[in-house]
């Protein structure tokens, strides 16, 4: 007798549809380099070594970070400035992707990130993510 499947919480299956998203962009266009590094910085935080972080993962993709943009809060998507200047960069081709620390930086509502993962899945850019979904 076979055990039963394991369930898969939304965060694990939300990490491997970004990661096969992203894998799928990386052979499509391998010439996407440029990225928006994207932070949330408390009011007077100094977030340069988050940024640096971001750089490095980028790299590791062989991409680089080309903006650097911050909201000061977590509040929601529609009235983040911030937000959506990265989004305009991505969406006028400016960038070709998102680069950040962890899930909740974009959404912690799981219903709201998974729309933001298919968004950028579905214009061919790139999300990678710091701290990945299921470690949150």
């Amino acid at each position: 007798m076979t055990a039963p499947p394991r369930p898969v919480d939304a965060a694990h299956r939300l990490r491997g549809v970004r990661t096969a998203y992203n894998d799928h962009i990386a052979e499509l266009f391998p010439r996407h380099q440029r990225l928006v590094s994207y932070v949330i910085r408390p009011p007077g935080a100094d977030v340069s070594a988050v940024q640096s972080q971001l750089r490095t993962l980028a790299e590791e993709h062989g991409r680089y970070v080309g903006y650097d943009i911050t909201d000061e809060a977590a509040c929601s998507l529609d009235k983040r400035v911030g937000y959506a200047e990265a989004l305009d960069l991505v969406y006028r081709g400016w960038a070709h992707g998102l680069v950040v620390p962890n899930q909740a930086t974009i959404s912690a509502n799981v219903t709201t990130y998974a729309r933001e993962v298919h968004w950028f899945g579905e214009r061919n850019a790139l999300l990678h993510v710091l701290h990945p979904e299921e470690t949150e």
